[in-house]
């Protein structure tokens, strides 16, 4: 091949191949599928996300180079720094989803001895920066009721698409309420104030809240 065809393949293969970006970092794991069917909507999207917790360890697990065992449910749930809904549907008994899923560098270091540490934020293999959300600064129990399924998932939905909110977790549900534990990377005034912003009402009554749609 003569120099000139060379660097015409070269300029062809640069046009139409889209270029390399640099290699995630592997404490970060996106697109991981989260399924389950359980007997209502509150174990199904759980057991869908302990699921997806186990693939996305294994992913990363793989792009570290090493034969690491997966730690149990308990444990990999304490590695999780933060796991971020890409997309959802649920109905009554069905949970089906794509997460990302960001680990702990402490946690992972520890487990598999490599050094995660940085300044502000750590340091995967290769110097790439890990951005991992806030973790939850304090939590509060929050009430809500709601008339109809869709009316849930949509406050649900608000509270997770929240910069101010790191968790959502369920303690109990009924056909028309729902006892919740959030954990807020703000103080609980200021993690308010936002969330009316973002539609979600919020009564305060000491560290207790009653949240419901609002609007926006």
């Amino acid at each position: 091949m003569t120099a000139r065809r060379l660097l015409t393949a070269l300029a062809l293969a640069l046009l139409f191949c889209p270029p390399l970006k640099a290699q995630d970092n592997p404490l970060v794991q996106r697109g991981i599928p989260a399924e389950a069917t359980a007997e209502n909507a509150v174990a199904a999207r759980d057991q869908a996300h302990a699921s997806a917790r186990r693939i996305a360890f294994q992913r990363m697990a793989e792009a570290l180079g090493g034969n690491i065992a997966t730690p149990s449910d308990a444990q990999l749930e304490r590695m999780v720094a933060a796991l971020i809904v890409e997309n959802e549907r649920t109905s009554s008994t069905r949970y089906s989803g794509q997460l990302t899923v960001q680990f702990a560098p402490g946690q992972v270091a520890s487990l598999t001895g490599r050094s995660f540490s940085g300044s502000g934020a750590a340091n995967a293999p290769g110097g790439m920066a890990l951005n991992i959300p806030m973790a939850a600064q304090s939590y509060v129990e929050a009430t809500t009721r709601f008339n109809s399924f869709q009316e849930w998932l949509e406050l649900r939905r608000r509270l997770r698409a929240s910069n101010s909110v790191a968790s959502v977790d369920i303690v109990a549900i009924s056909p028309d309420a729902a006892r919740m534990r959030l954990g807020l990377r703000q103080q609980p005034g200021e993690a308010a104030a936002a969330l009316g912003a973002a539609g979600v009402a919020v009564s305060q009554d000491g560290s207790r809240w009653q949240v419901g749609l609002g609007g926006g």
